[in-house]
C-alpha cells in the first residue's frame, strides 16, 4: 500500500537549507536572519521547520501569534521568538511565560506585560512597532517617542527592538522608500533622547535585495525561505521546499459535449480522457483555479476541468495516454508555481501553500 494513498504534501529540508544559505549570503554576516514561521509556517508545518531553521542558521523566529509561540516553546525550541501581531493584555502573561518577544503599539499593552513580568520575576524584552504607511497596526510616528519613554518608566520590561513594516516593497518603490525615512526619522528622534534599542527592523523578503540598506540589524524573511519569489525571477537561487501531490482515482472516457462536475461548468470540446484525483478545497486547494488551473502528471500539464469539489477534482488526460489510477500528479512545487496560479487567480502566491489543511500529511525529505 502506497504510504500516502490519497494527496500529501512533500518538504524537501535540503531546498529549505540551501534557501537560508542564499538569503544569509545576500544580507550579510553582520544582520541577523529572522525566520517567519507564521500559518504553520506558510503550510510547510511549523514544528519541524523552525527545528530546521534553528540548525540551518536562522538567528530568530518569528510568528503571527501568542499561540503559535507557545507550540515552539512546548516543542523545546528555544531560540528568540518574536510575535508580530500584538498580544492582548489576557495574553500577557503566556508572553513571559514563555519568554516571547511582543511587538506593542499601546501603553496599555506594555503595562500588561510589565505586571505579568513583576509577578512572574522575570524581565520581558519587547519590541515597539511603528506603522510607517501599512495602517494595520504600530504607533504613530509623532507617538514613538513618547511610547518608548513610557515603556522605559515601566518596571521588568526592556526596550529590545524598534521595528516597522513595508507595504509594498516589492513593487512601490516610492512610498518604499518614504516608509523607511519615516521610520529613520523616529529611530533618530529616539537616539536623540538617548533611547538606541538593540535590533532595529523593517527588512522583508521583497526589501532585501532591493534596498540592502534598510536591513539595518534584523531582517525578517518569509516567501523567500521557502522558495517562492513574489516579485519575479531573482539573483536568490530560490527553491520550492514543498511539492504538494495527489492521486489519480479514477478514469473516464467521455464523448464530445459531456458535462463534468457541479454547475456542469465545462463541456468537453472533443473525446476527452477525464482523471479524478484525490484533493479538493476541503484540502485547501484552491477554488478559484476551477477551469484555470493545472496538474503536472508524467511530466506534462493537464488542465483543471469543472468545479474543484471538497474531496476531488477532474483534470484532462487525454493527451497523456499512459496515466492511470494511482498515479501521481503534483500540484504545486516547481513544476507547478505558486506564482503562475497566483497571476490566474489574482492573489499572492503566499497564499497557495498556506492554505493546505492539516488533514494533508506532510513528508519530510532530508535530501
Amino acid at each position: 500500500m502506497a504510504q500516502f494513498p490519497r494527496t500529501w504534501a512533500e518538504i524537501d529540508l535540503s531546498a529549505f537549507r540551501s534557501n537560508i544559505g542564499e538569503i544569509r549570503s545576500a544580507i550579510g554576516p553582520k544582520v541577523k536572519l529572522c525566520l517567519v514561521m507564521k500559518a504553520d509556517s506558510y503550510g510547510h508545518g511549523l514544528i519541524p521547520m523552525a527545528r530546521a531553521a534553528a540548525r540551518f542558521g536562522a538567528d530568530w523566529i518569528a510568528v503571527a501569534t501568542v499561540q503559535e509561540g507557545i507550540a515552539l516553546r512546548e516543542a523545546e525550541i528555544d531560540a528568540p521568538i518574536l510575535v508580530l501581531a500584538p498580544a492582548l493584555p489576557i495574553e500577557s502573561a503566556q508572553v513571559v511565560f514563555y519568554d516571547l518577544r511582543s511587538q506593542l503599539e499601546s501603553l496599555e499593552s506594555a503595562a500588561a506585560i510589565s505586571a505579568a513580568a513583576m509577578s512572574q520575576s522575570k524581565i520581558a524584552n519587547v519590541h515597539m512597532k511603528i506603522d510607517t504607511g501599512m495602517a494595520r497596526f504600530g504607533v504613530h510616528p509623532q507617538r514613538a517617542l513618547q511610547l518608548a519613554q513610557e515603556i522605559l518608566a515601566l518596571p521588568n520590561v526592556e526596550l529590545e527592538g524598534v521595528a516597522t513594516h513595508f507595504a509594498d516593497s516589492s513593487r512601490n518603490p516610492e512610498f518604499t522608500k518614504k516608509q523607511f525615512e519615516t521610520f529613520q526619522t523616529a529611530l533618530c528622534e529616539l537616539q536623540a533622547h538617548n533611547i538606541v534599542p538593540k535590533i532595529r527592523h523593517a527588512g522583508n523578503s521583497g526589501s532585501i535585495l532591493k534596498y540592502p540598506e534598510f536591513n539595518l540589524d534584523m531582517v525578517r524573511v518569509g516567501i523567500f525561505a521557502y522558495g517562492i519569489s513574489h516579485q519575479g525571477p531573482t539573483r536568490l537561487n530560490l527553491k520550492p521546499a514543498l511539492t504538494w501531490k495527489a492521486r489519480i482515482m479514477a478514469m473516464r472516457e467521455l464523448p464530445k459535449g459531456a458535462k463534468i462536475g457541479y454547475n456542469t461548468t465545462y463541456e468537453t470540446t472533443r473525446p476527452s480522457r477525464i482523471a479524478t484525483l484525490g484533493v479538493g478545497y476541503g484540502d485547501g486547494y484552491h477554488r478559484m483555479l476551477s477551469n484555470k488551473g493545472f496538474v503536472v502528471i508524467h511530466n506534462q500539464r493537464a488542465p483543471i476541468r469543472g468545479l474543484v469539489c471538497m474531496d476531488q477534482m477532474m483534470v484532462d488526460v487525454t493527451d497523456i495516454p499512459n496515466a492511470q489510477v494511482g498515479d501521481e500528479a503534483v500540484l504545486l512545487g516547481e513544476a507547478a508555481p505558486a506564482h503562475e496560479f497566483a497571476s490566474l487567480v489574482g492573489t499572492t502566491p503566499h497564499e497557495f501553500p498556506t492554505r493546505i489543511m492539516s488533514r494533508v500529511p506532510r513528508r519530510y525529505l532530508n535530501g
